[in-house]
């Protein structure tokens, strides 16, 4: 058996300026790319600028737009307030107005028409009554209300033409409006 020889310093160099080509090569590479950093941070710095002058011009049209800004706002204001008075009708006690006004109708009266008017607190009712001490005790009805507070009678007439002769009316209530 022959010995085996082990030579782990062996003197032998193939390609010695392969490795420098290479270090050469990485250092241009690196130079390249560090041009090209300088260059991209410089148009990040132009475009910045840019951006900056447009938010500034755009700040000086936002307060040349100050009237139109005020106009919207009013427009708004208007709105809320339209949404408001919405809200006060739909929470006015419209079944308690219903049911005073019906129940106090009976077979006697009949009724034409409705007229709320929220602003003043009123309503105007049209009716027709058979007799009247009919419409008369309509009125009385309706004054002994609690959603009622003063009842008048604005108008009467009896209708001649029909052969029964009932009597058209239109009377006037305070609403007494939830406060």
């Amino acid at each position: 058996m022959s010995a085996i020889r082990l030579d782990y310093q062996r003197n032998f160099k193939p390609l010695p300026w392969l490795g420098l080509w290479v270090l050469a090569a990485a250092l241009a590479g690196l130079v390249l790319l560090g041009s090209y950093y300088f260059d991209l941070n410089h148009r990040v710095a132009i475009w910045e600028t840019k951006a900056e002058q447009i938010r500034h011009l755009s700040g000086d049209r936002a307060q040349m737009r100050q009237p139109v800004t005020d106009k919207s706002a009013r427009e708004q204001i208007l709105e809320v307030q339209h949404a408001n008075q919405v809200l006060r009708q739909l929470s006015l006690p419209w079944d308690a107005m219903f049911n005073a006004v019906e129940s106090s109708s009976g077979k006697t009266v009949a009724l034409l028409s409705l007229e709320p008017n929220i602003e003043k607190g009123t309503i105007k009712i049209s009716g027709e009554a058979k007799t009247f001490t009919a419409m008369l005790d309509y009125v009385r009805q309706l004054g002994q209300r609690d959603v009622f507070s003063n009842v008048y009678l604005q108008n009467h007439q009896v209708q001649q033409d029909d052969p029964e002769k009932p009597v058209r009316f239109s009377l006037l209530a305070a609403w007494k409006l939830a406060p």
